[in-house]
């Protein structure tokens, strides 16, 4: 069982591109599903031109009753609130206004977990900007994996730098995904205090595939995705070596 958060403290690093990368590039055949859980709202039905919902709003009302759900029934409450996008990957998508999914993440945090998938099921939750004591952070909390997605430069780190010990005194399973830039994380890790995941490159043809811009033949050669999936191996061999996050660092 998988619930990998992720999500950002401002200068918009691409955490909904690389939440929709991850579900969709991950490397073991098991169902992923994209869960966009942004207090200041989605972004995928719009890009996507679907509907909102089933999604967010619908999956948070029906959670308020989750202690009475049978573990079968818990799994079939996040799937039913989901929808697919071309290519076969499940999401569930938040409106686009801030008081409509404000609303819904409030009431999630409360009733997280129909996030937990109880069979294979890996859920990947785009929290977008995390604001101390939000509710967001419960989920981030609650996650198995917590990754703080970050821009390569000077104010993006250094946010991250400063907030790294107060984010650790709620969120246990805490790492760092870095955007941009090159070479090897170590020294970014050792600067910030946090061990470093990936390094995942700007791609803006990428970006423009996960929106439905852009038409890919072999999408999954694109440096986004496949670092995306880089990524994912990651966490997996984390988790089967039975090491705490803490103690990984990608080189």
């Amino acid at each position: 069982m998988r619930t990998i958060a992720l999500f950002s403290l401002g200068g918009a690093p691409g955490v909904t591109t690389l939440a929709l990368a991850l579900a969709g590039m991950w490397p073991v055949r098991v169902p992923t599903v994209m869960v966009e859980a942004d207090a200041s709202g989605g972004d995928v039905a719009a890009w996507r031109r679907m509907p909102s919902g089933p999604g967010l709003v619908e999956l948070a009302a029906t959670a308020r009753n989750d202690t009475a759900f049978t573990p079968a029934e818990q799994q079939d409450v996040l799937l039913d609130h989901t929808q697919r996008l071309p290519g076969g990957q499940s999401v569930c998508t938040a409106p686009v206004t801030t008081d409509r999914a404000g609303g819904a993440v409030r009431l999630l945090a409360q009733h997280p977990g129909v996030l937990r998938p109880v069979t294979d099921t890996v859920t990947v939750v785009d929290l977008g900007r995390l604001i101390p004591r939000a509710p967001a952070v419960h989920l981030a909390a609650f996650a198995d994996v917590a990754l703080l997605v970050v821009g390569d430069d000077v104010a993006q780190l250094k946010r991250a730098k400063e907030s790294i010990a107060a984010l650790r005194l709620g969120i246990s399973g805490l790492g760092l995904v870095v955007v941009g830039g090159s070479g090897g994380t170590g020294q970014v890790s050792r600067a910030v205090g946090a061990p470093v995941w990936g390094r995942i490159p700007v791609d803006e043809r990428g970006g423009a595939f996960l929106r439905g811009e852009y038409h890919q033949a072999r999408p999954r050669r694109r440096p986004l995705l496949a670092a995306a999936r880089r990524l994912a191996h990651t966490i997996i061999d984390a988790e089967e070596s039975g090491q705490h996050l803490a103690e990984v660092n990608a080189s």
